[in-house]
């Protein structure tokens, strides 16, 4: 990949006067107090919710079901273990960021730490993972819709959602951040309600059943193995990528760095807090749910939730629930696709993508991207025609998303083990890091990258979701076959564009080695 020596010339498309900065080879460096790229409308309270929100999605209401069915309590400790992956990728991702900002995140830095062929497959996978999710999120949509109106075929509402995700992404940032962190507010206060109703449940205070306690968890005449693990052990190997799309979104508050006020404080504080956010707004629901659903009337119907507290008596209450999960597949299709466009415009960035897709509108948006992103979505929606129902597309989705989305993860996490260990061999220690990842690089090394590679391995063995494999591995080798191609017989030129505040690792981190030697 060639760095240039000047910046390249910022092609906005703006019709009249705008806040973009317009910079080329005549004038490098951009007046004082003026804004160049990407419009930064996204403020630190918007951050914090968006981070929490975007891994709130259908799979968590209606994929959970289907979890559930599958493994039976032992979904928990699915859970735990997606929960420690994102927990070492944000903390990997968040040394990152505030060390080394780039606008291009998660692809700049696989292009700058392991390779620029790996990076395109990265960012590559990484945007069509969103292109699967987004109608499958529709999808969802569609499935609870037809739960109120029978009569509307599932393919109807899914592309009616579909139209108001088109509407919204078109305009401006601060509308998706307003819009996306309003909507996450309402999904956590759903699993908050959730929370305490069955907390009564459980202990006899609601519902028209006598007090729970651990009757359902634990049924008469079950050992405690044949509980916990109704299906086996190796089911739950089996279904473990299938989790990360559980939590997939987290990564979304690190693509909106380059939009956040105070980014070096905002960041590593929601890179952190989302965790803690997902022990309490993700796994505790989930732990309550298991104690009061059998796993044996878990399913796709509906809201795994809602499908329990109706169990107990609270249709009333269950069908506002099943509401509230058309927000949280509305969101989650928004923020989606917020990261699928902010990938493709890094991809861009990077010269990993056509220059286009860089050009700006008077919102300071990348409307190329957004319109291309976009068209994509909707031919996937029309593998509609294609599946033998809802249901199997809705999945099939799913198992596409995990493992493109896991790609990204790894990447995070290998690039955060090269950034260290380039630091150490210029002079530095883990003093001169600002928000260090615990324990690295072991633990990104093992909890980010083996389990991960493990967990997409096991796709393999797993005979409903094998077949997501035929189109996510061509989705990450064929941009790196293409990319690597165009470079060997000069067709491609790599050229990496660095904002007005970005610095090249080697000014932000001379070498102290040679400092000292002076």
């Amino acid at each position: 990949m060639v760095v240039s020596s000047h910046r390249e010339e910022k092609v906005c498309s703006c019709e009249g006067p705008c806040d973009c900065v317009h910079t080329s080879i005549e004038n490098p460096i951009p007046p004082a107090g003026r804004r160049v790229g990407l419009n930064r409308g996204i403020k630190p309270w918007m951050a914090s919710l968006i981070a929490i929100g975007g891994i709130i999605g259908s799979c968590y209401y209606l994929g959970s079901g289907y979890l559930i069915s599958q493994m039976g309590p032992s979904v928990i400790l699915l859970y735990f273990i997606g929960g420690l992956v994102i927990y070492t990728v944000m903390q990997s991702f968040a040394e990152l960021l505030v060390n080394i900002p780039r606008k291009g995140n998660f692809i700049s830095y696989s292009a700058e730490f392991i390779s620029p062929t790996w990076a395109v497959g990265t960012g590559w996978s990484y945007w069509f993972n969103w292109c699967a999710y987004i109608p499958s999120e529709a999808v969802a949509g569609g499935i609870i819709m037809h739960v109120f109106f029978e009569s509307v075929p599932v393919v109807v509402w899914a592309v009616v959602f579909l139209i108001l995700i088109t509407a919204l992404n078109i305009i401006h940032v601060g509308g998706f951040a307003f819009v996306e962190s309003t909507l996450a507010l309402i999904k956590i206060i759903h699993n908050f309600a959730f929370c305490i109703v069955a907390a009564l449940i459980v202990i006899g205070l609601a519902g028209t059943a006598p007090a729970v306690g651990f009757s359902v968890l634990f049924p008469p005449g079950f050992t405690w193995t044949d509980a916990i693990f109704p299906a086996g052990f190796v089911i739950l190997l089996a279904n473990m990528a299938l989790i990360f799309v559980n939590f997939q979104g987290s990564e979304i508050v690190g693509l909106a760095a380059a939009e956040t006020q105070n980014p070096k404080k905002v960041v590593p504080r929601a890179c952190r807090n989302v965790v803690y956010r997902i022990l309490r707004v993700d796994i505790i629901p989930i732990l309550l749910l298991v104690m009061i659903l059998p796993y044996s009337e878990a399913g796709l119907q509906d809201s795994v939730f809602s499908m329990a507290l109706a169990k107990y008596g609270f249709t009333e209450v269950a069908g506002v629930l099943s509401f509230i999960v058309l927000t949280a597949a509305f969101s989650c299709a928004n923020s989606g696709f917020y990261g699928a466009v902010r990938a493709l415009y890094g991809l861009s960035l990077e010269g990993m993508a056509p220059k286009t897709f860089t050009k700006l509108n008077k919102h300071c948006t990348p409307m190329y991207a957004t319109l291309f992103t976009l068209f994509i979505c909707w031919a996937v929606l029309g593998l509609w025609w294609f599946s033998n129902g809802e249901s199997e597309l809705y999945i099939w989705l799913l198992s596409v998303s995990a493992f493109t989305g896991a790609i990204c993860w790894i990447s995070i996490c290998w690039a955060q083990i090269s950034f260290r260990r380039k630091i150490y061999q210029r002079g530095y220690t883990k003093a001169d890091i600002i928000s260090p990842t615990p324990l690295s690089p072991w633990m990104p090394l093992f909890i980010g990258i083996i389990v991960e590679v493990f967990a997409l391995v096991i796709l393999v063995f797993n005979e409903e979701l094998r077949g997501s494999l035929f189109l996510s591995i061509p989705a990450v080798l064929l941009p790196m076959i293409v990319y690597y191609i165009g470079i060997k017989t000069g067709r491609f030129k790599g050229i990496k564009v660095l904002e007005e505040d970005e610095l090249t690792f080697e000014d932000l981190y001379p070498d102290k080695r040679n400092l000292q030697s002076r």
